[in-house]
């Protein structure tokens, strides 16, 4: 789930709030950053406990349904298939699933009030009616509507985003990697198999080992990285260089220093494709003409030293 390109972010922000204070602690800056990954993974935790939620507030509407003198019969049978859900329940009854839900306390007690406006929006929404429409409903189906939920609660009901901004701080920073690990875990998921949840870590040792490599080296070797780029942007104004740039160009020439096991052209295009999301239009040619020419001179001076899978370029 957290792979490396979300790793390279996480330090990218860390990096941009430590350069933004005037005597910051590597240290301080360094925990937040590790604490971060946890609060991403329990994010994401917390979104795919929703349907179940949502399935405990249907079974109370059924409840009280039921009570009335004159109950609706296709109110009954409407939420009698939502609580029936075949997605929903393997969820439920999935134990890996529960442990970890368990083992970082998620919960969503005091919220009837945000289920009851959200269902009345979900109830009357095209999506829902055609699920309605159809006469059987399959463990596909049944996850496809799970799917598109969650898309739609995060890309359209502000009521729902406002709520993950105030639970959630780093909610704008995690909300993509967040909806994509959702959607592929929906792909995934089947009748058969009593695994759900994606590896937190493709190598969770090596990666946390990355992650603090990244943004030490960074910060030790910040005057020499900085005199390798200023020195190939001297028909620049340095103050009107953005600070991100900055950042992404220090992070990328740091790579091809201090990473033996990391290709340059691998470093050098996942900070053009950062520079993409994170920086101003012209950045991304901005950045590859100036990596380029650093990267030129590394290698005419044998700095680049390579190990490896980082000899391929």
């Amino acid at each position: 789930m957290l792979n490396r390109r979300f790793l390279r972010i996480k330090a990218l922000q860390a990096l941009y709030s430590y350069s933004q204070e005037e005597n910051p602690d590597s240290a301080i800056y360094r925990r937040r950053l590790l604490s971060g990954l946890e609060k991403t993974y329990e994010l994401y935790l917390f979104l795919m406990t929703f349907p179940i939620e949502l399935k405990r507030f249907f079974e109370d509407e059924l409840a009280l349904e039921k009570g009335k003198y004159i109950p609706s019969d296709k109110q009954l049978q409407t939420l009698e298939l939502l609580i029936n859900n075949k997605a929903i329940q393997h969820l439920e009854q999935n134990v890996a699933f529960q442990n970890e839900i368990n083992k970082y306390k998620i919960s969503w007690n005091g919220h009837q009030d945000l289920m009851r406006k959200i269902w009345m929006e979900f109830k009357v929404h095209p999506m829902f009616t055609e699920y309605l429409k159809n006469e059987t409903h399959s463990f596909k189906t049944d996850k496809t509507l799970l799917a598109d939920l969650t898309e739609w609660l995060i890309a359209e009901v502000e009521l729902f985003e406002s709520f993950l901004e105030d639970k959630y701080v780093n909610w704008e920073d995690d909300q993509v990697l967040v909806l994509k690990t959702i959607q592929k875990t929906y792909q995934g998921m089947s009748a058969g198999s009593n695994t759900i949840l994606p590896a937190k870590h493709k190598d969770e040792e090596e990666d946390i080992k990355f992650l603090k490599d990244l943004f030490d080296l960074c910060i030790q070797h910040s005057d020499e990285l900085m005199k390798l780029i200023s020195d190939k942007t001297k028909n620049w104004d340095q103050d009107r260089i953005a600070v991100v740039d900055l950042i992404l160009m220090k992070m990328a020439v740091c790579e091809v220093l201090y990473f033996p096991f990391i290709p340059v052209k691998v470093s050098i295009n996942e900070y053009l494709e950062l520079a993409k999301l994170y920086s101003t239009p012209n950045s991304h040619g901005f950045i590859n003409g100036v990596l380029d020419k650093v990267q030129i001179e590394l290698r005419k001076n044998n700095r680049i030293n390579k190990l490896g899978r980082g000899l391929v370029d």
